[in-house]
């Protein structure tokens, strides 16, 4: 994948936010940061967002290119209140020695900062050639790696208030029984997530899923893979993350639903400035 922080020169933290600021109030209203960070980091969700969708679209060639070269642009994936398409902005540098473009900022298609340079718009990312990966298939068996997931994992579970892995192994056994309940009503519930191995190169769908521990509200999310063999197709349950990454990781490819929006509002915990996908290249 590219590397938007070796492009772009994105400013000073204060001059970013500006620019959060008013793309976040173009775009139709979502959770861009958490409850606990919302003074200090208000837009930490749509940054990473915007980062990972440069990443991408520059990893896909999708990233456009004026003809005077003075230009690039990217689709943000995101639409005005109006359903117009949002687009980053970058110019080239000047600067010698220093990275080769800075962010202009963000402007609706029909905004004449874009049109002046270019005439089409640039295209969205893609994250997966068979949609069906990212929908959850109820009918399929969901099976817990439950060694993997307690063992390799039991520091997250302390985090979230678990420490004896008997309890925990209990714990998991109602949650999956809640989740499945919950996912054969909606299946919107399992958030699509693009995982990316930087070691092997390998890309594939995984699902994330809030984990329902009784009378508890929901701290960790299940990462599920699709199995598919020659005798049976199903969903292996091969770890738990925080929720906070878990939302944040897979707004990449779709906005959560409603319910992933009220579960946002109960978590009061500080999370680092860590990407999911490190912590998944040491779970598989």
């Amino acid at each position: 994948m590219g590397d938007i922080k070796k492009d772009v020169f994105l400013g000073t933290k204060e001059v970013q936010n500006k620019k959060f600021e008013l793309l976040a109030k173009m775009t139709q209203p979502e959770i861009w940061t958490y409850k606990k960070v919302k003074d200090t980091d208000p837009y930490r969700i749509l940054r990473n967002y915007i980062f990972f969708t440069y990443n991408r679209l520059d990893e896909e060639n999708k990233i456009l290119t004026s003809e005077d070269g003075e230009y690039r642009c990217m689709n943000t994936g995101l639409l005005t209140v109006y359903n117009q398409e949002i687009i980053a902005l970058f110019k080239k540098s000047s600067l010698e020695g220093g990275l080769p473009w800075y962010l202009v900022g963000f402007f609706k298609e029909t905004d004449k900062q874009f049109t002046m340079c270019f005439s089409q718009i640039p295209p969205l990312a893609n994250y997966c050639n068979n949609v069906e990966d990212l929908i959850y298939d109820s009918s399929l068996e969901l099976n817990l790696r439950k060694e993997h997931i307690i063992d390799d994992n039991i520091d997250r579970f302390i985090e979230a208030g678990y420490a004896d892995k008997m309890l925990i192994n209990v714990l998991l056994d109602a949650a999956k029984g809640i989740l499945e309940k919950k996912l054969k009503r909606n299946f919107k519930l399992a958030l699509p997530f693009y995982y990316h191995n930087t070691e092997t190169g390998e890309n594939k769908i995984q699902l994330l899923a809030p984990l329902y521990f009784p009378g508890a509200p929901v701290k960790l999310a299940l990462v599920m893979n699709k199995v598919r063999s020659d005798a049976n197709e199903y969903y292996e349950g091969v770890t738990v993350l925080p929720v906070e990454w878990a939302y944040m990781n897979s707004r990449l490819i779709v906005k959560p639903d409603e319910e992933w929006a009220k579960i946002m509002e109960e978590v009061d915990t500080l999370i680092d400035e860590i990407s999911i996908q490190n912590s998944i290249d040491k779970d598989e």
